[in-house]
């Protein structure tokens, strides 16, 4: 009996555990359990491991909060001022016993590499929720983005297996991941999430920023209203946060389903597409339809040629992926777009690294989980063996790559760095014409390797955002080394004289690929395996470069494809050659393109106080109209635009030799306006620029009655947002003018 109560008494009574995200990920940590029984619960914490011995931790702390929620006494503690990128083990200590020791790691302060999941909808499917939770113990993730519908009823049952499955994603080594959770409709309301997650916020929308100013997460609510204070924390937030390097978002209902049973978001277009555009969030996950999908970058437009009120924009736009499949039964993708990347119907969630230059995104089949490797807890980008990564026809990896601009005034300048996306796009093409595109290396130029001799090897990069006739002001291809190789060595590097280079197969192959005249002649000097370095950087290629950029059939975000063949000695001496990583070889190691570039600005710098000097011999306008200019209000009095705030007597005098001189523009097509309908703001994006004359916008009833006027400066490419005091619901009529020339006109309903 004294041994069976010793023993009874050595373990904790808690289970479900959870790790969750409120503040920094950097400096802490929710902990969060399921107090079974016994009381005094503590967390004992450090960054030493003493495994069960609670009492050789130097920290300790009782629960911030405890709630009984779903059949569960959930029980967080708040951890805060821990180190960076620090591994913290700990145990829960309560009357009755301690718990296993778990450990878990802080998130980098800097802006290092980090690596998330993001999926939703695991519901009652047990075998591939088990599956997908089994394979975040192996992938090693900073975090799990999780975008709702995590039971089927939101009962007390379906939850508590839901979190006794959940402990599959803690790894065989006791290590434990944050979950970032969003709200599902399958979730009865905000305090699912919010008392089992211990949120930042109840209403279940929140923000959270990895790194320095790496990444901000979003989690957003399809649950509650869109519009109103979701929409205006989430503008605020945005703006607030301009200089974080990356955005991104989860929610559970997707704006334009892949399922063409499942309803459209139109209050998350309405409300967040154009939202997203223009503060450059670069990707969204969104879930709720059971189906698998990517897109290409899109932005929000109501002109020609949109599908669903989107439109292809490879150098601005954004990319939505989804739509959960965590568990949740499958449904067909049977509603793409021609704005659709790949679509298909599996069980499966998103693996996404993120760097400073760029985001790539794999598609996981999560079936065969349990026979995957598991990455190292000092390298968890490395993919490991087994691992079922969905290859659709548009390539496995979806790549958003980082323009950096810096404006003078009078040009911008950036750099652009794009890594090889896929095994297809890095080959080798032996003296037979045969592609052999699977290997992990690439031998420049000899190669053994089923008789392949001296080979050309041919390098492809997709979605190249380097703007057509910009100036070329360095491009360079970076290696690394798969082996080590001294012996002197002569290669030419070229580029495929093409617009937009098509993929490489053995019927369009290396070798009968047209290129520019400019080659490049490559004498690299000696490798060591595993360098990544001046070495193994190309000489400047920027001549063939600005060839291609100059292509009228050029558009920034198209492929560009170089070829490297052998010279001299590369082709009679089997050792003269050099061996890079390819793609299979690790996508880490694969070959770069970095360019450099700058391009002349689309108008000339202006001045406000000019601009608004510039009408004053113009006596069209009544005295009192006013008129918004870059966000600044003037008024017309008597004799010229009195500033209102905005300038002042000696800012004009030194500011009248700037002019406007900009003719206007009259094509329709250089405005859009929603959402329609709308509720209280209309925007209006304005494509082209009209200096000479103020824009005016009118708004008129069915009866023809004025309702709304006002007049502004057209700006290229900013948004106008009007808010008419329309109180009545029903059809409106929009005209944007300038002068007596109709530019637009619009029925527009007010909800």
């Amino acid at each position: 009996m004294l041994f069976l109560i010793i023993g009874y008494n050595t373990y904790a009574t808690n289970d479900k555990y959870r790790l969750t995200l409120r503040g920094n990920p950097a400096t802490s940590i929710v902990i969060g359990w399921n107090q079974i029984s016994g009381n005094n619960p503590r967390v004992y914490y450090g960054t030493s491991d003493f495994g069960t011995n609670y009492n050789s931790y130097p920290n300790s702390q009782t629960p911030n909060r405890a709630v009984s929620y779903r059949g569960m006494n959930n029980n967080f503690v708040r951890l805060t001022r821990l180190q960076p990128n620090t591994a913290y083990y700990f145990v829960i200590r309560d009357s009755e016993g301690t718990s296993n020791r778990f450990w878990f790691k802080t998130a980098p302060a800097n802006n290092s590499k980090l690596s998330f999941i993001a999926g939703g909808d695991s519901r009652n499917n047990r075998t591939p929720r088990r599956n997908a939770n089994l394979l975040v113990s192996k992938l090693k993730p900073h975090a799990v983005l999780f975008g709702g519908d995590m039971t089927d009823d939101d009962t007390n049952s379906q939850w508590r297996t839901w979190f006794n499955d959940w402990q599959l994603t803690i790894a065989s080594d006791g290590r434990m991941f944050p979950i970032i959770a969003a709200r599902g409709n399958h979730e009865g309301s905000n305090n699912s999430i919010y008392n089992l997650f211990d949120t930042p916020s109840s209403s279940a929308y929140y923000a959270i920023t990895f790194g320095n100013n790496l990444i901000r997460t979003y989690t957003l609510n399809t649950e509650i209203s869109i519009s109103g204070n979701q929409t205006t924390w989430l503008r605020s937030d945005l703006a607030s946060n301009s200089n974080t390097i990356w955005k991104m978002a989860q929610y559970h209902k997707p704006m334009r389903p892949h399922v063409s049973s499942k309803r459209e978001g139109n209050s998350q277009y309405s409300n967040w597409a154009r939202l997203f555009y223009d503060n450059n969030l670069k990707l969204v996950v969104e879930c709720d339809a059971h189906t698998v999908k990517t897109t290409w970058p899109v932005r929000p437009s109501s002109g020609s040629g949109n599908d669903e009120g989107f439109i292809r924009d490879n150098a601005k736009g954004t990319v939505y992926v989804g739509e959960g499949c965590w568990g949740a039964p499958l449904r067909s993708n049977n509603d793409s777009k021609n704005w659709t990347r790949n679509s298909g119907r599996f069980n499966q969630f998103k693996w996404i690294f993120v760097d400073k230059n760029k985001i790539e995104t794999r598609t996981i089949q999560v079936d065969n989980a349990s026979t995957v490797g598991e990455v190292s807890n000092n390298n968890v980008f490395q993919i490991p063996s087994n691992l079922d990564i969905w290859r659709p026809s548009n390539g496995s990896l979806v790549t958003i790559n980082k323009e950096t601009s810096t404006g003078d005034g009078n040009s911008d300048s950036g750099t652009i760095d794009v890594a090889v996306s896929g095994g297809s796009d890095d080959v080798e093409e032996g003296e037979n014409g045969a592609i052999y595109d699977n290997s992990s290396d690439l031998e420049m130029v000899y190669d053994s390797h089923n008789n392949n001799g001296y080979q050309k090897v041919g390098i492809r990069f997709r979605r190249v955002n380097l703007p057509k006739n910009a100036t070329i002001t360095n491009a360079y291809i970076q290696f690394t080394a798969d082996e080590t190789n001294d012996a002197d060595t002569e290669l030419e590097i070229s580029l495929h004289n093409h617009g937009n280079s098509p993929a490489f197969s053995n019927s369009n192959n290396v070798s009968n690929r047209n290129t520019f005249s400019s080659k490049v002649i490559w004498r690299p000097s000696s490798w060591s395996r595993n360098q990544n370095g001046n070495a193994q950087r190309s000489p400047s290629l920027k001549t063939m470069v600005q060839n291609l950029v100059n292509k009228s059939n050029w558009i920034s975000g198209n492929n560009a494809s170089f070829i490297i063949r052998g010279k001299g000695k590369s082709l009679t001496n089997t050792s003269a050659k050099r061996v890079a990583d390819s793609y299979e070889g690790g996508s880490n190691k694969a070959a770069r393109l970095i360019v450099s570039y700058t391009i002349k600005s689309k108008n000339p710098s202006t001045n406000i106080c000019a601009g608004i000097d510039a009408w004053q011999s113009d006596r069209r306008y009544s005295v009192g109209e006013k008129v918004t200019y870059q966000g600044n209000l003037f008024e017309r009095t008597s004799s010229d635009w009195n500033n209102l705030g905005a300038c002042n007597s000696e800012s004009r005098k030194t500011t009248l030799d700037v002019t406007i001189s900009h003719p206007p523009i009259f094509e329709n097509t250089n405005f859009e306006v929603y959402p329609n309908p709308f509720a209280k703001n209309i925007t209006i994006l304005i494509k082209k620029s009209y200096f000479n004359t103020p824009i005016t916008i009118q708004l008129f009833d069915s009866n023809a009655k004025e309702v709304y006027k006002e007049l502004f400066i057209a700006v290229e490419d900013t948004s106008k947002i009007i808010t008419p005091n329309v109180k009545t619901s029903g059809i409106y009529m929009l005209l944007i003018k300038q002068g007596d020339l109709l530019l637009r006109t619009q029925k527009i309903i007010k909800k």
